[in-house]
């Protein structure tokens, strides 16, 4: 014993709720609400980082989490190509009917928005998540919005 410093669990989410418990609270209310055969969108990461942590935790399919970790599973990209475009496409894009098209296109149901995102893709075309759907987890630092239609 003394090889770790404080408390040992098997609760692979324990790491989050310490230090991101806003989006501790958003993974359970997803887990709680998401329902089977529902979508959810979050930004497009690296491999073996925070990114594609909610959908990871849900269960809840996302378009594309960890590009290379895909690849090295499926032995190609040819499978998700235009995936990472098409999520950059929905975050950053002024133009709402556009992102609804590729929503409806991966039949997403819920839109994560949070530091991930906001690194990765910025403010600017955020604003139009709140026209295109209602908030159902509002967070300071993570919303989460249900895509109407």
């Amino acid at each position: 014993s003394g090889q770790f410093k404080g408390d040992t669990t098997l609760d692979g989410l324990a790491y989050v709720a310490r230090e991101s418990p806003e989006e501790y609270d958003a993974i359970l209310w997803l887990q709680s609400n998401g329902k089977e055969g529902e979508g959810m969108l979050e930004a497009v990461g690296t491999s073996w980082s925070a990114y594609s942590r909610i959908s990871g935790s849900t269960g809840l399919p996302t378009v594309l989490g960890w590009p290379w970790h895909e690849q090295q599973w499926r032995g190609s990209p040819k499978p998700f190509e235009g995936r990472e475009e098409d999520v950059r496409t929905i975050y950053a894009t002024l133009d709402s009917s556009e992102a609804m098209r590729l929503l409806d296109k991966y039949d997403i149901q819920y839109v994560v928005v949070g530091p991930r995102e906001r690194a990765t893709y910025g403010n600017l075309g955020l604003a139009k998540f709140s026209q295109m759907g209602d908030v159902v987890f509002p967070g300071e630092s993570v919303t989460i919005y249900r895509v109407r239609g």
